[in-house]
């Protein structure tokens, strides 16, 4: 149901271009396309069955890029990438390695990384230096943990293992605002609402104790991605934007 309603304001959006298409005949075609870059810093808050595993709002970043559809027209089409810490245990266990015992340090960090086509449209309303804009979005999820080994004091000796890493098919929608505080900068404020699909993924449980390492902390969870992102940066048009 979620995804069919995805795929309804995809047509909304892009009837809604239809129509400013037609009743504007005043563009100059000549004119360049526009590219845009983001950089935001985002704020992740699991939502549905997810939350249960993480109740808390979690920090990251987001960066995106975005390019005009058609010249002097308020379609974009782009794709963005975000990274989010999930969580981390660290925990110096003692081992036995040449016949005497060492030191090593471990740490095992869930992380989340999306990437996401989108479809932007920027509706003709006004409101003097704000500009509102909606999207629709269609990508992927890859919920990872890792667990980096090292001889407590020799940073040289790192091992490095990825325990899990699962993909969940994600979509969604956001609406965002944009404020002009220059020609080609904005500051960017938007909300994003990304479902997911089913996946499992290893969660920190405070009850586990670390015995041999620090997934041991760690229990296999199975559940859907839900997330709800807000994201707050900047928007700007780098200078190939007016090469074409």
């Amino acid at each position: 149901m979620k995804i069919h309603f995805v795929s309804f304001l995809i047509v909304v959006i892009l009837g809604s271009y239809h129509n400013v298409a037609a009743q504007d005949t005043s563009y100059d075609n000549g004119s360049p396309k526009i590219n845009f870059l983001e950089l935001n810093v985002s704020f992740t808050k699991a939502s549905g069955f997810f939350k249960r595993n993480y109740p808390s709002v979690k920090l990251g970043f987001e960066m995106g890029y975005l390019r005009q559809l058609k010249a002097e027209k308020p379609l974009f089409w782009g794709i963005s990438f975000y990274y989010t810490h999930l969580d981390n245990v660290k925990a110096t266990i003692s081992e036995l390695l040449d016949f005497s015992f060492v030191d090593f340090d471990y740490s095992t960090t869930s992380s989340l990384l999306g990437l996401n086509g989108k479809l932007r449209f920027y509706p003709n309303i006004n409101l003097g230096k704000f500009e509102s804009y909606l999207e629709a979005q269609l990508g992927y999820k890859w919920i990872y943990t890792a667990t980096t080994k090292t001889i407590v004091d020799d940073e040289d000796s790192s091992d490095f293992a990825i325990e899990k890493g699962s993909l969940s098919l994600t979509y969604g929608i956001a609406a965002g605002l944009n404020y002009a505080i220059k020609d080609n900068i904005y500051i960017n404020l938007r909300a994003n609402y990304l479902p997911g699909l089913s996946t499992a993924y290893y969660v920190k449980d405070d009850q586990n104790n670390v015995e041999f390492s620090t997934i041991d902390k760690y229990d296999l969870k199975n559940s859907t991605t839900d997330i709800i992102r807000w994201d707050l940066g900047v928007t700007f048009w780098p200078s190939f934007s007016n090469e074409e």
